[in-house]
């Protein structure tokens, strides 16, 4: 079974795949969509659905994981972010995957056992893994 996660975003859209045998885990890919800031709107989100495509149709994950959006302040971001996701939920939609969603604290605590991890632990954790 081949999963794929991503972070999404708008600027950079993280994702990593992995490849399921039994009780065990190898990735088989993983990086960065990015977009360039000056780039108009529209632009960006096609960049992101046409990248994301070709990596769904590359690999074919038949599960997708999402982590949920999480904003405190800016809400141009965040709006921005949202619209990026949509395109990159579409993708997944399209692909006929499973799509899951989880928040970042339920990422860290499946990862670390701690939801309030920092960064490095999770980085940490995942090279263990």
């Amino acid at each position: 079974m081949v999963i794929l996660g991503i972070d999404p975003g708008i600027a950079i859209v993280g994702y990593g795949f992995l490849e399921l045998k039994g009780n065990s885990y190898r990735v088989l890919d993983y990086g960065a969509i990015t977009t360039e800031a000056k780039t108009p709107l529209p632009d960006r989100l096609n960049i992101i659905y046409e990248e994301l495509n070709d990596l769904i149709e590359k690999y074919k994950p038949e599960d997708i994981a999402f982590e949920e959006l999480f904003f405190n302040k800016n809400v141009k971001t965040a709006i921005t972010v949202a619209q990026a996701r949509g395109v990159e939920v579409l993708a997944a939609k399209e692909s006929g995957a499973g799509i899951y969603e989880y928040t970042p604290l339920q990422v860290k605590q499946a990862i670390v056992g701690y939801g309030r991890a920092t960064k490095n632990q999770v980085q940490e954790m995942v090279k263990i893994i």
